[in-house]
């Protein structure tokens, strides 16, 4: 038999595969096209026998190569062309690559991290668990927490289970779920198109000098027939900053309710004066030194965390008033 350096790909490859045992290299052929086992066979029928030294020889040269490999590895459309050309050829490799060449999985699905999480949800939601956990894996984290967060608890234990067993997916499967979800998006905009920026404006400011039961029916009626316009009225009037409109009492009333000192302390990070001042002085100083204490305790904290927390506060808000115990449109503020 030659020396292990004078073969070629295909002997070497070959002659290891003699060298691992029937057992092995089936299980490897199994993955392999056609016209490879064909070159493979005919190399291991020249093959007579290999002895213990040749044995030996080829598998630890094989676990170099695969040493300098793991040391150098890289991705990228380049990698995976010299992949392709070691493995089929050039011109089976091009024809493989232009399956795929227009196929910008990264890119794509950037475009639906821009899609309001709640409609995002909408979309989700009934889909197979399979699809939903190629989407999270490509979706950014806190898009992706959002959505599982909404998720009943046996779909969220089934996605977690797909996400973690998740190995490779194909990329045409990848874009098939994105242009999925874009057309409901375009559909959904459609539907939902009626308002322009200008009648929006108008809308918000007549909701404002309404009676709060008027307000809240009109909201109501709107989460029905137009969802989408719905949902920037509810972020453009109940945003976090909104606690300042609040009286003492119904600041109060609110932190009762949100009844979590770590997650208040983190959606005060980065904070105005006037938002921290509005809960710090309605509660006890012990409390609010506490928060102090572990807002400085905590260090830099990433920004959709912070966004996270003050949603979560927000939609405490908002039930409150929407059930009319608070009113975020603005009450009398006392300031001792």
């Amino acid at each position: 038999m030659k020396d292990v350096f004078d073969m070629s790909g295909v002997e070497r490859a070959a002659a290891l595969l003699v060298a691992l045992g029937p057992r092995v290299a089936s299980e490897i052929m199994k993955h392999l096209d056609e016209e490879s086992i064909e070159k493979l066979t005919q190399e291991i029928a020249k093959i007579d026998r290999l002895s213990p030294h040749e044995r030996e020889e080829l598998i630890g040269e094989f676990m170099i190569d695969l040493r300098k490999e793991k040391q150098r590895l890289r991705g990228g459309e380049g990698t995976a062309r010299e992949i392709l050309v070691r493995t089929f050829g050039t011109d089976k490799a091009d024809l493989i690559l232009s399956k795929f060449s227009n196929v910008d999985v990264d890119k794509e699905f950037a475009s639906l991290n821009e899609i309001e999480d709640e409609v995002l949800i909408s979309f989700l939601k009934d889909e197979h668990p399979q699809t939903m956990a190629v989407a999270l894996s490509f979706l950014a984290p806190e898009k992706s927490a959002a959505v599982m967060k909404s998720l009943k608890p046996e779909t969220t234990k089934e996605v977690a289970i797909r996400l973690a067993r998740m190995d490779r997916v194909m990329p045409d499967a990848v874009a098939g779920i994105v242009r999925t979800i874009k057309k409901k998006y375009q559909e959904y905009r459609k539907k939902n198109q009626g308002l322009s920026a200008g009648g929006l404006d108008t809308l918000i400011d007549i909701l404002r000098h309404l009676p709060g039961e008027d307000e809240r029916n009109i909201v109501k009626d709107l989460d029905i027939a137009l969802p989408a316009i719905s949902l920037q009225i509810r972020d453009r009037m109940y945003a976090f900053e909104n606690v300042v409109n609040l009286t003492n009492n119904e600041i109060r009333i609110l932190i009762d309710e949100i009844r979590d000192d770590h997650l208040l302390a983190k959606a005060l990070k980065g904070a105005g004066d006037d938002v921290r001042f509005k809960f710090l002085r309605n509660m006890s100083q012990n409390r609010a030194t506490d928060i102090l204490m572990d807002m400085d305790a905590m260090g830099a904290v990433r920004l959709f965390e912070i966004e996270d927390c003050r949603r979560r506060i927000v939609s405490i808000m908002r039930s409150l008033n929407d059930n009319g115990v608070i009113d975020l449109r603005g009450g009398e503020t006392f300031v001792k």
